[in-house]
Formats: C-alpha cells, sequence, structure tokens
C-alpha cells in the first residue's frame, strides 16, 4: 500500500524550472499536508545530488528550517515569482514570500541533470535569501 509521502512531488524532465521552484514553495507553504514536514520532504526530493551532499540527510536538511534564514518558506501566507534566467543547463528564480512579519526573498539556484537516475531534471542547487528589493516579481 502506497505511503502518504508518494503523493509528494517528485523530480521529473516534464517538470520546468518554474515548475521545480513552485512545487517546493508551494509545498513548503503548506508544510504539514499530508503530513507532519511533507513540505520539507518535498523540497528535499528537489534538492541536486551535489545540495544533498551538502544539505543532507533529510533529518539535517529538515533543521535548515529552524533557521531565520529558511523558518519563514514554512507555512508562509503567499508567494510571487520573478521571470525564470536559464540558459540550457542552468537556472535562476527569485521568490517573495509573504509571512506574518513581512516580505522575505529568496533566490533558487538549479541546475538540469546529466546522470541518472535524475537525467534531465531540473533540481535544486541552493537557496540563498536574499533582500526583498532585489526580487523583481
Amino acid at each position: 500500500m502506497p505511503t502518504s509521502s508518494d503523493s509528494l512531488p517528485a523530480p521529473s524532465p516534464d517538470w520546468s524550472p518554474e515548475d521545480v521552484v513552485r512545487l517546493q514553495v508551494d509545498a513548503l507553504g503548506d508544510n504539514d499536508a499530508p503530513h507532519a514536514d511533507a513540505g520539507i520532504e518535498a523540497a528535499f526530493r528537489f534538492a541536486s545530488p551535489a545540495n544533498k551532499r551538502a544539505t543532507g540527510p533529510l533529518e539535517r536538511f529538515r533543521l535548515l528550517f529552524e533557521t531565520e534564514a529558511y523558518g519563514p518558506m514554512l507555512d508562509h501566507d503567499g508567494a510571487r515569482y520573478s521571470a525564470v534566467q536559464q540558459t540550457d543547463t542552468q537556472a535562476r528564480m527569485g521568490v517573495m514570500l509573504s509571512t506574518e512579519s513581512g516580505s522575505v526573498g529568496y533566490v533558487f539556484r538549479l541546475s538540469k541533470q546529466t546522470q541518472a537516475p535524475y537525467q534531465d531534471c531540473w533540481m535544486t542547487d541552493g537557496v540563498r535569501r536574499v533582500p526583498v528589493s532585489s526580487i523583481s516579481a
């Protein structure tokens, strides 16, 4: 019988860089659906292999969201997105989140993977908190 985590989005060559960012932001915005920390788990699924080596395993990745830098991503009130800046293998996208304490900006850096099992999937190499004024959403 499938577990509830099987319903979480996962990397696919069908997702564009914009799709990948929006899926993660949406999941983090409703972090505890369909189960506790499902949003964090979904975001970790989209972390590139290099990112997972630096931030994983999942239990360690989860701790990032207890920090001032990444905590506002959980259960935010809404998001606005900048246009994607993209080459054949790299992409960047800004996100401005509305939270209870105001707006917070992030830049997602993604790369198109070249190795199985994620070949041709866009995955997140890093997310950096940035001044909201630097996001043209």
